[in-house]
């Protein structure tokens, strides 16, 4: 085939399926340095639609992510106040059950008489508030999404919700101290423990852990206080650290030491 019969054919029109002409525009080579820099110019503000789309969508993205966010953590807040005031009335049922039966160890140990059995605990049961949303988002990176104050405010939050998981443990363990204490006492017919066969030594021991489980719920129970300030602060708008301080203040307990965890 002919160098003439090639070019010939490039230069031929295409056909569609449809019968319509389709026409392919070769670029043209310059000839001069004005067409050269118009081919360029062309080539220039293209790539620079292109980067400018390109980053109007990631913006779009990003803006659509930040909002998602911010709706989940607000979320995640407003069920933390719901939880910890749960939390709060069991934690003041069972400190309620507690002192009184600390009243009736005591007695009985100054007074040598034999302990009648606990009075029934029908503590209401609540789910320990929780962080996930925002420590998923730490953990993924996305706190960039948010301004410096926004996460700092969370980060606050954070170190209260740290506190009360050490807290919240240890409480656990304690009433599971007191539960296995009870396991080895003798049972009545109805399967509660026998405390009238328990020892000197056994009511000091069961006094010492009823009043350790009081000790540490009243600690949980102080640090539910200082998340639900917080809390508070974080769902009404504000990031500012003097405000979520106020707030948590005003749960009575004081101002919170931020020590190293």
């Amino acid at each position: 085939m002919s160098d003439d019969f090639r070019t010939e054919a490039s230069d031929l029109a295409l056909t569609d399926e449809a019968g319509d002409e389709m026409h392919i525009h070769k670029p043209k080579a310059a000839h001069s340095l004005r067409e050269f820099l118009s081919e360029i110019s062309i080539i220039v503000v293209g790539i620079a639609i292109a980067l400018a789309c390109e980053q109007a969508v990631e913006a779009v993205h990003r803006n659509v992510e930040v909002s998602a966010l911010r709706l989940d953590l607000r979320a995640e807040s407003r069920q933390i106040l719901a939880d910890s005031q749960e939390c709060e009335a069991q934690s003041d049922y069972e400190l309620l059950w507690l002192n009184k039966r600390i009243a009736q160890v005591q007695a009985t140990v100054w007074q040598g008489r034999s302990l009648a059995a606990h009075e029934p605990n029908d503590e209401p049961t609540c789910a320990s508030p929780d962080i996930p949303i925002w420590r998923s988002a730490r953990s993924g990176g996305k706190t960039n999404l948010l301004t410096k104050d926004e996460v700092t405010a969370y980060a606050e939050v954070e170190y209260v919700q740290t506190h009360l998981d050490l807290y919240r443990q240890d409480s656990l363990n304690t009433i599971g101290a007191v539960s296995g204490f009870n396991r080895q006492i003798l049972t009545l017919p109805d399967g509660k423990p026998d405390f009238s066969v328990a020892t000197p030594q056994d009511l000091r021991e069961y006094l010492v852990l009823l009043t350790n489980s009081a000790n540490s719920i009243d600690k949980y129970r102080s640090w539910l206080g200082i998340l639900i300030g917080a809390e508070e602060a974080v769902v009404a708008g504000k990031d500012d650290l003097k405000d979520i301080y106020a707030s948590e203040r005003k749960a009575g307990v004081g101002d919170v030491t931020h020590d190293p965890m």
